[in-house]
């Protein structure tokens, strides 16, 4: 939408699923219409500056924007550069731009752009066989008339019905046009094509064209003759300025000449190929636009001027008309004498009249004597003077009556044959239209040629470079391969500078960059927001953690496939020993192990790792042996305590969130079994011996743990060597039977992913994984991950993501599941509370049982901490689309408990429940276009 002062544009970028935007653009003119479909806000050199917006208007904070390949949709929401500026030049040009985008968006929300016939149409009219058939009609159109015209075809049917046939050619391109291509709309051809079409009716004898059957009659006794040759002069300028629209239908085949076609070096730059079509159809429009209003300006000058013609034939019959009307009245009279001496003179004048045009190559047929009546009609007398057996002329009648020229005044009619001048007059016109094809031609190419070699050829040789170099950044070298269709489209004048051109790959480029620049550069401050309370800031500012340790370095290497063999061992029995509503609910949501029995978790454990289906049970099954699954699972339940929220119950729920995101996202792609099968024993130990107690806490007391790990991640540390030191005992070592590397692959990958489930490095996975998404976004748009991870690094990084997002996943449950975890992890906090207070030494954010109330908390948890992380997911991954929806509902919910129970003043209320919608409905948005966007990919 342009804003009234036209200097900021608001458009509705057709984000990928994840950030439904607005895009604003600050400019000085000229004005692109078009931001960058990805990036933070960048500034110019054309003192542009783009930045997304959020729903309610709001800046995003420099955040990346998100984009989508082409569609019909996205195609009708671009225009190039050029035209949007000479559109913004004058008033007029700015309604025909709202016209134009309003016929856009009437067109996206129908849905026709993307219809299968739409795309037929299209198709159709772009065809070699359309084409060639346009082609004759416009030849046709053009000389068709003027061809009868030569020949004196006597009659209009032939002539009608072909012209007919050529107005319905006319019609159907024109109207499919209209239909089926929104950048035609109002265009230069859009005007030629409507004047060239609406131009055949006149033509065409049945609707506004003359009848060649009919004479041309002009009666001097109405003292009209001025007039008539006027109305004649303006007729043949109008009929001229009619065919314009036709002329500049030539523009259109240029193409097709021999020495213009595309050498195969040519269309490997396919952006030079459309810049010079273009390029060549701007100079040759204006060429040929100036030509034809010089031809058809110039005569109209002289049209109210002094008629300078022959007008021989308009005095010779009023000479005839003053001896007839004295014959007349000696006739009337009765004088016998008289009559006889005038009858004499009439046909000696008329004799002198035929002598006179011998000569000349048009001439009187006939010359009639009567009566002309009030309305102008003429009464041929033969019974009082027939001249014609009495003076025998040199011409006859021609058998194209429209050849013929009728003079009438008083009581004499006289008819010339003009057949001669008619053909010499339509050789003429035939002559005329291919001297301004000619030079349209001549003076187009000329020019285009020239400004070919001066910018063109240098542009052509620096696009090929880009489009080289976006095809290594962007690793979709395939989608950059011109194909027919594409090369269909560079060939059509409406296309523009669309479909992947090498400027759209290069400001992709220079978005994605700045993206990663950003990435890269950002240290992840506390985020101060509006309407935030300094308790909320300081719960932020807790919620990054204070230190942001490096990376793990070392690389996981893809675990192979291959193990120790299969062995012979009896069936598995934790499906059996499972109930099937336990069995049924692992395959939904609503999965809770809060309520299962020792018995039933410990089932639960053992049947995510060997019994459902997928390539990690299936690798657990033929490489370990049941009794070891067995005695580990039981093992690792021992150690862990009867905390609120950190116990073997947790363990196991984020056991089911890794097993549920992997089924989601069909890791198999991209991960291995192995690496799959180290995800679930990393989820199964990742917070074994967990104290109820947080890593500030350990590292306050100066705790042994904080001591022996150097205070850098005591908790994950310890998780890591207890879950293999049980692993250490012969009845409980998972891996007895796998070789020497893989086990160290093994180990790796679950160290790597329980140290990422560390609150401090929250943050930093955060910003690697948009990273990822940056650096592969075309792979992830297209729902293909595995062409973008295949590094041991992308490898790590999505374990991690896997691990940490079910670990801290009670936001993105069902609501009964989310509330009741979210309680239980309140209390353990709040036990710590009570610890610090005991200890006199400052109680951390979230713990003091009297200050922090958890509704309130939950809010600002989700806000800050797992909606950015959801994001990202959903970015990644479509399909994890329902974490994103069940956030926003949850949000929602705490947010009416929290002002159930805390009863907070009016301002607050509004300022936290503008918050909480703001993101509620981030949340669904997110939801419903990944929902979309991942049936449009598999549909």
């Amino acid at each position: 939408w342009l804003g009234p002062s036209c200097c900021v544009l608001h458009r509705l970028q057709p984000t990928r699923w994840g950030r439904l935007q607005l895009w604003r653009t600050h400019c000085c003119w000229p004005l692109s219409s078009r931001g960058p479909s990805r990036g933070p806000s960048l500034q110019a050199t054309a003192m542009v500056k783009v930045e997304p917006l959020d729903l309610d208007g709001s800046a995003s904070g420099g955040r990346r924007g998100s984009s989508l390949r082409r569609s019909v949709s996205e195609e009708a929401l671009r225009t190039s550069v050029t035209s949007v500026a000479a559109l913004q030049a004058s008033a007029p040009g700015q309604a025909i731009f709202r016209v134009r985008h309003y016929v856009r968006d009437v067109f996206l929300k129908s849905g026709w752009l993307d219809s299968a016939l739409a795309h037929n149409t299209r198709k159709f009219l772009r065809g070699k066989w359309f084409m060639g058939v346009t082609v004759l009609s416009l030849f046709a159109a053009l000389f068709l008339s003027e061809i009868f015209a030569l020949a004196q075809v006597p009659s209009n049917t032939a002539l009608d019905v072909l012209l007919s046939l050529v107005f319905a050619v006319f019609a159907l391109e024109f109207l499919g046009c209209c239909a089926t291509d929104t950048s035609y709309i109002l265009g230069f051809f859009f005007w030629m094509d409507l004047l060239g079409t609406v131009s055949m009716i006149f033509d065409i004898s049945f609707m506004a064209g003359i009848d060649v059957t009919e004479p041309f009659y002009v009666n001097r006794d109405s003292g009209s003759s001025q007039s008539n040759v006027i109305v004649v002069r303006a007729t043949r300028a109008t009929k001229l300025g009619a065919r314009a629209g036709r002329i500049s239908r030539v523009l259109k085949i240029l193409r097709f000449l021999p020495f213009l076609m595309k050498s195969e070096d040519d269309k490997r730059v396919k952006m030079a190929k459309v810049i010079s079509n273009q390029l060549t159809n701007g100079l040759s429009t204006r060429v040929a636009f100036l030509t034809i209003a010089i031809v058809v300006i110039m005569p109209l000058f002289t049209m109210f001027a002094y008629p300078e013609e022959d007008d021989s034939m308009g005095a010779w019959t009023e000479l005839l008309d003053v001896d007839a009307t004295t014959f007349h009245e000696a006739w009337t009279s009765g004088n016998t004498t008289l009559t006889a001496i005038m009858k004499d003179r009439l046909v000696s004048e008329a004799a002198r009249f035929k002598e006179f045009y011998k000569a000349i190559s048009y001439g009187p047929f006939a010359v009639e004597f009567g009566e002309s009546s009030d309305s102008g009609a003429f009464t041929h007398l033969p019974e009082e003077l027939d001249l014609g057996p009495l003076v025998g002329w040199t011409f006859s009648g021609p058998g194209r009556k429209s050849s013929m020229r009728v003079v009438t005044q008083g009581r004499i009619q006289t008819f010339f044959d003009m057949t001669t001048p008619k053909v010499q007059e339509a050789g003429c016109n035939i002559g005329l239209i291919c001297f301004i094809i000619l030079i349209m031609c001549c003076f187009g190419l000329l020019m285009s040629s020239s400004i070919s070699v001066v910018a063109l050829q240098p542009l052509e040789r620096m696009l090929a470079v880009v489009r080289e170099r976006c095809t290594q950044i962007f690793k979709y070298t395939d989608n950059l391969k011109d194909d027919s269709d594409s090369e269909s489209d560079t060939n059509s004048e409406y296309d523009g500078m669309e479909h992947d051109s090498e400027f759209v790959l290069l400001e992709k480029v220079v978005a994605k960059l700045a993206a990663i620049a950003d990435l890269s550069s950002s240290q992840h401050e506390v985020e101060v927001k509006a309407n935030m309370t300094e308790h909320e800031i300081m719960q932020v500012s807790w919620m990054q953690g204070a230190q942001l340790p490096s990376r793990v370095s070392s690389e996981q290497k893809r675990g192979k496939a291959e193990g120790a063999g299969s062995m012979d061992r009896e069936p598995r029995s934790a499906a059996n020993s499972l109930p099937m509503s336990i069995v049924d609910a692992l395959q939904t949501p609503n999965f809770n192990t809060l309520d299962l029995s020792k018995e039933h978790k410990v089932s639960t454990a053992v049947y995510l790792m060997v019994d459902v289906a997928g390539a990690a049970s299936a690798w657990a099954r033929n490489n370990i042996p049941e009794a070891q699954i067995w005695a580990f699972t039981r093992k690792v339940e021992s150690e862990y305590h009867a905390n609120p929220f950190h116990n073997f119950a947790h363990a196991i729920d984020v056991e089911y969130g890794v097993y549920r995101y992997m089924c989601l996202i069909d890791a198999e792609r991209f991960l291995s079994q192995t690496t799959q099968f180290s995800l679930l024993v990393a989820a199964i130990g990742h917070d074994i011996g967990h104290t109820g107690v947080n890593n500030p806490f350990l590292v306050e007391t100066s705790h042994e743990l904080a001591v022996r790990y150097n205070d850098r991640s005591p908790l994950e540390n310890m998780h890591c060597a207890r879950l293999f030191q049980v692993m250490t005992a012969p009845d409980t070592n998972l891996f007895v039977n796998i070789e020497r590397d893989l086990y160290k692959e093994l180990r790796k990958g679950v160290i790597h992913a329980i140290l990422h489930t560390d609150v401090t490095k929250h943050n930093e996975m955060i910003k690697d994984l948009g990273m990822l998404y940056q650096m592969n976004s075309q792979s992830f748009d297209d729902l293909k991950p595995e062409n973008a991870i295949k590094s041991s690094s992308e490898i790590g990084l999505i374990s991690g993501m896997l691990l940490h997002g079910a670990d801290v996943s009670n936001p993105i449950k069902p609501w009964e599941v989310c509330a009741r975890l979210a309680r239980l992890c309140m209390d353990e906090f709040f036990a710590q509370g009570d610890m610090e207070k005991k200890a006199g030494i400052p109680v951390q954010m979230l713990n003091d049982r009297d200050k922090v109330n958890t509704p309130n908390a939950q809010i600002g948890f989700i806000e800050f901490f797992i909606a950015p992380m959801v994001t990202e997911m959903v970015h990644l991954f479509p399909p994890l689309h329902s974490l994103a929806e069940f956030l926003g509902q949850n949000i929602q919910n705490w947010s009416d408990i929290w002002q159930q129970e805390a009863a907070p003043a009016p301002d607050v209320a509004a300022k936290v429940t503008a918050r909480v919608q703001k993101l509620s409905e981030k949340m669904q948005v997110l939801a419903k276009q990944a929902q979309q966007h991942e049936r449009l990919k598999q549909g």
